[in-house]
């Protein structure tokens, strides 16, 4: 048996080697292992021979970072590149409090004291809301936030809220125990809210209100450093440990350890009080004397809660684990910011990006440049980026270096899809194809865009769409590109809007590829001293000029010939300062939409590419047959739109 060649591990090859070794035997030189009871036996050890060799491959796989699959072994690699990954993140939310009192319900004068004991919005207050589907969330204070005076009226300013809610663990410390461990058995542990304490005894109340910090860096502890240390233990548990003396403080015999906890949903906290407004407040605190409004930005528009995001994934630690160890927990390189964002900053992200100065067009020596894509939305809230400036960037960032934080540049995909189908080979209506249609287009975006570097490929859509039913024989694609800007209304200033794509330009003089939404404009054909307001739009003479005209019937009738210009080539639109005085519809945003000269759409730098829901076209077209060709409605192929 010393002698038979192993070249391959699978069940029949190992069988063949065995019935070719006992062949080589002088015994079995002419025996018949089909028709007899040893072929039983040979199956039996090329079975065990088999799946011993499988075990040992997937024990050798999971003792790599790369290799492994099994979420423990992946977490435990990541240990020794001191990574530790994320567990789930509360949503979180800045709201102002006012204090109303139930008994008066009128504002006390300015300077009278707030009631004793009503001094404060203390941790641990619950506030409800509701989610897009109607269910109540809860959130929480976690600090304590003191009412003042402001303007006569009682105010808890800038109060941060996390979704979830509060839960409890203890552990009576048993050091005969040698095996005992301190796990939090609650995968919905928020582990950077955890607060530890341990006190002496069970009857000893010493140490109940000094809080234990938890740290990484054991460079500067001793044995009275009063910390502990966490981990991700298996399914989803987490675990934690303290020092032994001479590291870090040690707990002893019969000490209480007291943990509180956040228990959150992750990222349904997401998007929580957009909605809030002075008739209808999208929070209730369970104190009836507290009023809570979401803090606004700086146009008024409240800024919902962010940051709730799930567990770190086993794909998102093997790709994270080495950069950040790369990083070494400071900020250097592009790849430093990355790592450090992806680990300490997972919010609802979807995408990083990070490009020196050097790099930036023009040229900014002496910054770098981040850009985050976020899940469900086009850019971070201004909440969402002074955090990140603060509490992640600026402990880690060089001095000579500043980051600034730059929102995505979207650039809006309306495809237009024309399908031929075989009516006598599917079932299928023309809605349900259409509905199936429009369907695939939102699963392209999902998979193929909306992150930074995915470009549009035309024929990798179209099959995708032609993969919904084989009697799509063929479709037909065409986009137009879409961008949006929000002007300062009443308000000359230029803007430049770039589609870093050629536009469709065959001669000059072509007829306009450039189109916008409506916007009201004063009428600068209008002899009037005071001129009139009328609905106005753009687009482009086909020389490389930006135009402003209004409407009268079908004719268009120009406000302003100059009014920008137009490079075709680089897609580089250009407006010359103009003062649009509000829109028609009641929106922020004006939205420029241009023809690309190919089908293709290529991304560079911060672009995104997001497949417009609202602006999906889906035509479906009978396909003639040989089979239906003396059919009586000879008008085929005739097309089909939904409504």
């Amino acid at each position: 048996m010393a002698n038979t060649p192993i070249r391959e591990l699978d069940f029949d090859q190992i069988k063949r080697s065995l019935k070719d070794y006992l062949r080589g035997q002088e015994q079995f030189k002419d025996y018949d292992f089909e028709g007899s009871t040893m072929n039983i036996l040979l199956d039996l050890l090329a079975y065990n021979t088999h799946y011993q060799a499988f075990y040992a491959n997937m024990v050798a796989n999971e003792a790599f970072l790369d290799s492994a699959v099994v979420r423990n072994s992946v977490v435990s690699l990541a240990k020794h590149l001191d990574y530790r990954p994320r567990s789930k993140k509360a949503a979180r939310i800045l709201v102002n409090v006012e204090l109303v009192p139930i008994t008066s319900r009128r504002v006390e004068p300015a300077g009278v004291s707030v009631t004793a004991g009503k001094e404060y919005v203390i941790s641990g207050s619950t506030f409800t809301s509701r989610d897009a589907l109607g269910k109540t969330v809860s959130f929480v204070s976690l600090d304590d936030y003191r009412f003042r005076v402001v303007g006569g009226r009682f105010l808890a300013t800038d109060v941060t809220l996390y979704e979830g809610t509060l839960k409890t663990a203890s552990f009576i410390v048993n050091t005969k125990d040698s095996l005992q461990r301190f796990l939090i058995d609650d995968s919905n542990i928020d582990i950077d809210t955890l607060v530890v304490k341990v006190q002496r005894s069970v009857n000893d109340n010493e140490g109940f209100d000094e809080i234990w910090t938890r740290v990484n860096d054991i460079n500067k502890l001793d044995g009275n450093s009063r910390v502990f240390f966490v981990q991700e233990a298996e399914a989803g548990k987490w675990e934690i440990y303290f020092g032994d003396g001479i590291v870090g403080q040690a707990v002893s015999n019969g000490n209480l350890i007291r943990m509180v906890y956040l228990a959150t949903n992750g990222d349904r906290g997401n998007g929580i009080g957009a909605t809030d407004s002075q008739n209808f407040k999208a929070f209730t605190s369970n104190n009836p004397e507290h009023v809570v409004t979401v803090v606004t930005d700086e146009d008024g528009d409240p800024q919902p809660s962010y940051g709730g995001s799930e567990p770190e994934t086993v794909e998102s630690i093997k790709f994270y684990a080495p950069r950040n160890y790369q990083a070494q927990n400071r900020a250097v390189t592009s790849d430093d910011y990355l790592a450090i964002l992806a680990k300490e900053y997972s919010l609802r992200s979807e995408s990083f990006l990070v490009w020196g100065g050097e790099e930036n067009d023009p040229p900014q020596y002496g910054k770098v440049f981040i850009s985050i894509k976020p899940r469900n939305s086009s850019k971070l809230s201004v909440t969402e980026k002074q955090a990140i400036s603060r509490t992640i960037l600026g402990e880690r960032n060089l001095v000579t270096v500043t980051p600034e934080i730059v929102d995505p540049d979207v650039t809006y995909i309306n495809p237009t899809i024309q399908a031929f189908y075989n009516p006598q080979a599917t079932t299928a209506t023309p809605d349900i194809l259409v509905s199936g249609i429009t369907q695939k287009v939102l699963e392209f975006g999902d998979k193929n865009l909306d992150q930074f570097g995915k470009n549009f490929r035309q024929s990798k859509f179209s099959a995708y769409i032609d993969s919904l039913d084989s009697a799509i024989n063929s479709s037909t694609v065409s986009v137009v590109l879409e961008k949006r800007i929000e002007p300062k209304f009443g308000v000359a200033l230029p803007y430049t809007v770039k589609f870093d794509n050629a536009l469709f330009h065959p001669i000059d003089g072509y007829p306009p590829i450039i189109d916008s939404s409506a916007f009201y404009h004063k009428d600068l054909t209008s002899e009037a001293i005071n001129k009139p307001t009328v609905v106005a739009y753009l687009d482009d003479d086909g020389y490389g000029n930006v135009r402003i005209y209004k409407k009268i019937g079908q004719e268009r009738v120009y406000l302003n010939r100059k009014a920008g210009t137009v490079n075709y080539t680089t897609g580089l639109v250009e407006v010359k300062p103009f003062s649009p005085i509000g829109i028609p519809d009641g929106s922020v945003e004006i939205k420029i939409k241009v023809r690309p000269n190919k089908s293709d759409v290529l991304v560079r730098r911060n672009q995104v590419l997001v497949m417009n829901e609202s602006e999906i076209d889906v035509v479906v077209s009978k396909e003639r047959t040989v089979i239906d060709r003396s059919a009586s409605d000879a008008g085929f192929p005739y097309p089909y739109r939904s409504n």
